[in-house]
């Protein structure tokens, strides 16, 4: 796919506490124009951003443009970004199984499943009314947009807003959102590469420091994949069904994956989660002597290899 003829497969915007989707696709590219948006100052806003897996609050650029004066306010800068997150589709959304072979399949090739990139962020309370441009980029390597920036249409009315709490109701009564619960955990990602060489199966051994992490506290996400075949031959489905398994015992997680009819290496990997607030590094580290990779003949192979990756 070119990532620079293809518009945002998904755009969505709100304002106070309406939440809007318009999902056309799955892959995360961005939009160079998104739905028209009105909006107060100090209102909060939210636009779909791309696709990547390893964007961040801390990282993100979002500089709010006045199409009259080219005044910029940097959002980053001024503490104004409250949350960046990643959503998926439905797991039976019909676009996910049966849209564009180039929109799922991408993704993979970036290094990640397809996810969608949410910005939330307060507008600043100091800027007229006006035609203004949200420009944003995730400003990382994965970003499926291939780091073209997201331009969002904001018309910014007259009056002064208030950032908006997303309250939710429970038993106890309205509670604010916790937006950075939608935020990733800590983790480690353990992947094969971005080729298409088959794997038949892996067992992979994984040390880390006991005294940090509680290994109870340790899960483990497999994400699956539904792309098959290629644009030419889709085949049928189950080509990249795989089996995983893990357990941890004392200060070493064993991890087991089996994909008899092998699986291309771009569509296997494994995320090790643990809580926030440790007090030091879980110094996740792949044992590669105990790690062993095989084809579907049950052969020990030296490529793909799996790499680990921490994301604190």
């Amino acid at each position: 796919m070119s990532t620079r003829t293809h518009r945002l497969s998904w755009r969505s915007l709100f304002v106070g506490t309406v939440l809007s989707f318009v999902a056309f696709g799955l892959h995360g590219c961005v939009s160079v124009r998104t739905i028209p948006t009105i909006a107060r100052a100090g209102d909060t806003v939210s636009a779909m951003v791309g696709g990547s897996e390893e964007a961040r609050p801390e990282t993100t650029i979002a500089l709010l443009i006045n199409s009259s004066t080219s005044q910029q306010w940097d959002l980053q800068a001024l503490g104004l970004i409250r949350s960046v997150f990643n959503v998926r589709a439905d797991g039976r959304a019909n676009g996910l199984h049966y849209g564009s072979w180039v929109g799922r399949s991408y993704p993979w090739d970036r290094g990640h499943e397809p996810i969608q990139t949410v910005l939330v962020v307060d507008l600043p309370t100091d800027c007229p009314p006006g035609d203004y441009g949200l420009l944003v980029n995730t400003n990382t390597p994965d970003d499926s947009s291939g780091g073209l920036p997201a331009v969002v249409d904001l018309e910014i009315i007259s009056g002064v807003g208030t950032p908006d709490p997303f309250d939710r109701k429970d038993i106890t009564g309205p509670q604010a959102a916790a937006l950075e619960d939608m935020e990733p955990a800590p983790y480690a990602k353990v992947d094969f590469g971005t080729s298409s060489d088959l794997v038949g199966a892996a067992h992979l051994e994984i040390d880390f420091d006991e005294t940090v992490v509680n290994p109870d506290d340790i899960n483990v996400y497999v994400p699956e994949s539904t792309v098959r075949g290629t644009p030419v031959t889709p085949g049928a489905f189950g080509a990249t069904q795989r089996i995983a398994y893990w357990h941890q015992n004392g200060q070493k997680l064993f991890l087991d994956m089996v994909a008899p009819q092998g699986i291309e290496a771009r569509f296997l990997m494994a995320y090790l989660i643990h809580p926030r607030g440790l007090t030091g590094s879980p110094a996740f580290n792949l044992d590669a002597v105990n790690s062993v990779v095989y084809d579907t003949d049950g052969t020990v192979i030296g490529a793909p290899a799996p790499a680990l990756t921490y994301f604190p």
